[in-house]
């Protein structure tokens, strides 16, 4: 892992300028620009992932009030791979998770999630047929944040009927539990050898 953990520029831009344009009150964009972001001036290359962080609880807090935290940063995760959808990078990516289907889409995690950051690493554990261990090794504070894109991921490969569970967390890496029912046909897990191959259990480094 890096020694200097960053977040790139594409992934600010994709929740703070994609996901939440028109969403962010005056109030929010102001402790933003205290915590070091600005959304209404040009992004820096990378910002440390401590401020990284702190940029998304402010976000949480500030949309979401009513909400536990953990509740609010899976949201967050989910609008993530909204504004992902609308940046160059994540049509590509996105539409290559279609193709991918659920199975090999999770192998690639490091790959995905590394588009964005510079300290990724995964390993993924084959379990069942639609079951899988997802172990990552930096999360930060907020788990469920990641919990969110990878909920929304999935569901763009084709899963349905989702279902994961933070199995440990010791507030940097955390597993995610990580099952489902079904998945579509055109996700391109039926014909092409997928769901045969989820029958096989085992440990899949994605690193």
């Amino acid at each position: 892992m890096a020694d200097e953990l960053l977040v790139f520029e594409q992934t600010i831009e994709a929740v703070f300028v994609r996901a939440l344009h028109g969403r962010l009150s005056p109030a929010c964009r102001e402790r933003l620009r205290q915590a070091g972001l600005d959304v209404e001036q040009k992004l820096r290359p990378a910002y440390a992932f401590a401020s990284w962080m702190t940029f998304l609880r402010i976000v949480a807090e500030e949309l979401y009030p009513q909400l536990p935290l953990e509740e609010s940063a899976f949201k967050l995760g989910e609008a993530y791979m909204d504004g992902y959808r609308e940046t160059m990078l994540g049509r590509a990516v996105l539409s290559l998770l279609r193709v991918l289907g659920p199975r090999r889409a999770l192998m690639r995690a490091t790959q995905h999630f590394r588009s964005g950051n510079n300290y990724t690493e995964s390993r993924l554990k084959e379990l069942g047929p639609r079951k899988f261990e997802l172990w990552m090794n930096e999360v930060g504070s907020l788990p469920s944040f990641t919990a969110g894109i990878i909920h929304a991921g999935l569901r763009t490969a084709g899963v349905e009927n989702l279902r994961i569970e933070l199995t440990g967390y010791d507030g940097h890496a955390c597993t995610y539990c990580i099952n489902w029912s079904d998945a579509s046909v055109s996700s391109g897990v039926a014909g092409n050898g997928d769901s045969k191959a989820a029958t096989k259990s085992g440990s899949i480094n994605s690193l």
